[in-house]
């Protein structure tokens, strides 16, 4: 009988220890859980707060730009007549090449323009 106290008591103080390893329970996240903040020495409140490089913004070749806007309006105006073609059950085989080559205008286009 001694024993199972002895044992009982002993699992208590350990618990009572080991809850003191966890960090505290902060206020619910938006998902209703409970979360754990750090504290101590590494916590983030207690370094100072080191600020982000700047992006480097690259120059924009605005000659190339304009070729390749150029050529996607060139591309897109061609496009209408070889879809109703397409209707009629005529499809052109430069069809498929031209929609990849609009695509992938547009796309360099949007990443150039978009940095």
């Amino acid at each position: 009988m001694r024993a199972r106290f002895l044992v009982v008591a002993a699992m208590l103080v350990g618990a009572v220890l080991l809850s003191g390893q966890y960090p505290p329970i902060s206020a619910s996240n938006p998902n209703g859980f409970p979360t754990r903040t750090r504290v101590g020495r590494n916590s983030p409140t207690d370094q100072p707060q080191e600020e982000k490089p700047q992006p480097v913004r690259r120059k924009i070749d605005t000659e190339q730009i304009k070729r390749d806007a150029d050529e996607l309006a060139k591309l897109t105006e061609e496009v209408p007549p070889d879809v109703e073609r397409a209707g009629k059950g005529v499809i052109s085989k430069d069809l498929t090449e031209r929609l990849k080559r609009i695509e992938k205008l547009a796309k360099q286009l949007r990443r150039e323009l978009n940095p």
